[in-house]
């Protein structure tokens, strides 16, 4: 087994959230917390509490704007501080400056995780908190088929992200985690190139089927939501290599339920909507395809559904495919695996990557606090990470 790896597992056992908890309140390190774009008073004021309940030295609260500190300080027994103020704490009548700041898990939140490690302040991020000791018990149970992934990469830099994605999730720390530079999806060698066939599960508004189309592929764009299908058409209607098509994609034909909710919609026998479903195999029967060149998949937890319904397309074409790998945490694992049980000659490649804010989930003054305090609209998360094949 590789050193990096052994030292992966070893650090688990020392740094993974609760063991990092733990160690903040005996030592009393002092910490912050954050409350960005929607904070509610009193329930902020419930998360502060629960932290001072595990023992931690909470020094200081940070919110966006004075208005919002003095509503606060009603609720709250410690220091509230604006945004702006962060650079002073430690001076002369300001508070201690914390160690590290906790942030709430609200994803635009996360915005301001970079503003806070370039004053050097740690972030932590508290999601998935809760269900700790099932995950990592989850991640001891298949170290095996973990590390045979990692071995399987052709590039260094995809085993560092993964282990920075296997870290970072149990640690919650930002700075844990190795973001990729390039735009999601466009990995070098794993894209599509002029003149392929080529499949976008999860269309959502369009933008991966034009930016597919637009390296030369005729797109076939699948969105199950009747909703995003609508954005969708508006922005791609007419476009002579995009086909649309207004099905989700699983291992069968039919109907099923799932849930609406804009960007992260899913299949879900209790969802409160129904959509129709295809499997690739069938449809590309159905429609003749002589081939498939290119898969992108995002369909919020349900890729391996799909890949089992293109068993056929993946073994006789080999695609090159970029799948998201981080709706389930068995997606580390098994999604590689029954890629390689199809095509054994399948290379795979690994990369972790920020949200793209640019055109959707901020409004206009959002975006202008940020550009204030010096930020883009990439936002860093625990998800997003995309497993390439090819």
């Amino acid at each position: 087994m590789s050193a990096e790896f052994v030292k992966l597992v070893s650090d688990l056992h020392f740094e993974r959230f609760n063991e990092h908890l733990g160690e903040l309140a005996v030592n009393q390190t002092p910490v912050g917390v954050f409350f960005g774009f929607e904070l509610v008073p009193a329930e902020a004021a419930a998360d502060v509490q629960m932290l001072v309940n595990v023992g931690l030295n909470v020094a200081c609260v940070v919110v966006l704007a004075d208005r919002q500190a003095d509503a606060l300080k009603n609720f709250v027994d410690m220091p509230v501080v604006a945004l702006e103020d962060v650079p002073r704490l430690g001076e002369a009548n300001f508070p201690v400056k914390p160690q590290e700041v906790f942030l709430v898990e609200l994803l635009r939140d996360r915005a301001f995780a970079p503003y806070f490690l370039r004053h050097g302040i740690k972030v932590i991020s508290s999601l998935y908190a809760n269900d700790q000791p099932k995950y990592f018990a989850l991640i001891m149970n298949h170290l095996p088929e973990l590390y045979a992934v990692h071995e399987s990469f052709i590039d260094d830099e995809s085993r560092k992200v993964f282990r920075a994605v296997i870290k970072g999730r149990l640690t919650g720390q930002v700075s844990d985690y190795r973001f990729a530079s390039e735009p999601q999806y466009f990995l070098d060698g794993f894209t599509p190139t002029a003149g392929d066939i080529a499949i976008d599960g999860g269309a959502y508004d369009g933008a991966t089927a034009i930016a597919f189309s637009e390296c030369g592929a005729h797109v076939f764009a699948f969105e199950m939501d009747a909703d995003n299908y609508k954005r969708c058409l508006a922005r791609v209607g007419g476009n002579p290599n995009v086909t649309l098509e207004n099905f989700g994609l699983s291992d069968r034909v039919g109907e099923e339920n799932y849930w609406a909710n804009n960007t992260g919609s899913s299949k879900d026998p209790n969802g409160n909507k129904i959509a129709k479903f295809v499997d690739l195999d069938t449809y590309v029967a159905a429609k003749n395809l002589p081939r498939v060149d290119y898969i992108k998949l995002d369909i919020e937890g349900a890729e391996l559904d799909m890949l089992r319904g293109a068993a056929k397309t993946i073994a006789r074409c080999k695609p090159k495919m970029a799948i998201s790998a981080y709706h389930r945490w068995k997606d580390l694992w098994t999604l590689a695996e029954f890629v390689k049980s199809l095509r054994p000659d399948y290379e795979f490649a690994f990369r972790h990557y920020k949200i793209d804010a640019t055109d959707y989930l901020l409004d206009d003054d959002q975006r202008a606090i940020l550009k204030y305090f010096g930020l883009d609209w990439h936002i860093v998360n625990a998800g997003e990470f995309v497993l390439y094949c090819r």
